[in-house]
């Protein structure tokens, strides 16, 4: 009887001997696959946090560049700028271009103010007749030429702002 209790241990501890290391090596696999699909998500985690911050940014940034179309559309339809009150109107309505986009941007509103200001310069030195002087009629004609090709030039500089087609 102790004979068979005996060969039933050493069984037993072979088999636990061989068993070990199975399990050990089960035990490995499982850890790693937990800590992988652990890594997917937090990746995915990261990646729908980018998303909510860009899709939190855009409602700004479409403000600023709505303003920015207004302003060009206005210049192009009157083909003048007769009050300073649209030129300021940009300055306000894109005053936080500096929080949202790169200096690009900041630099493209300031040129397009600086001409909207001179066209305003132009008409103001036309007097109460609003006859435009000789000397002013060149600067004038370009600086509406200009304009009009600026709606397609904000879409491309704003364009990596505001497009989601890609993340």
């Amino acid at each position: 009887m102790a004979y068979a209790i005996d060969s039933w241990v050493k069984a037993a501890q072979i088999a636990q001997g061989f068993s070990t290391p199975v399990i050990a090596a089960s035990a490995a696999i499982i850890t790693f696959r937990i800590q992988r699909r652990q890594a997917n998500t937090q990746a995915q985690q990261a990646k729908t946090q980018h998303l909510q911050h860009r899709l939190a940014l855009m409602d700004r940034r479409m403000k600023i560049f709505n303003a920015t179309l207004e302003f060009i559309v206005f210049v192009m339809q009157e083909a003048k700028v007769e009050t300073m009150e649209q030129p300021f109107k940009l300055l306000r309505e894109t005053r936080e271009h500096y929080l949202l986009f790169d200096a690009e941007i900041g630099e493209y509103i300031q040129e397009l103010y600086k001409k909207g200001m001179r066209l305003h310069t132009i008409h103001q030195m036309s007097g109460p007749q609003r006859i435009v002087r000789p000397e002013d009629i060149p600067v004038d004609v370009e600086i509406n030429e200009w304009f009009t090709g600026q709606i397609r030039v904000a879409e491309q500089k704003f364009l990596k702002y505001i497009d989601f087609r890609e993340p």
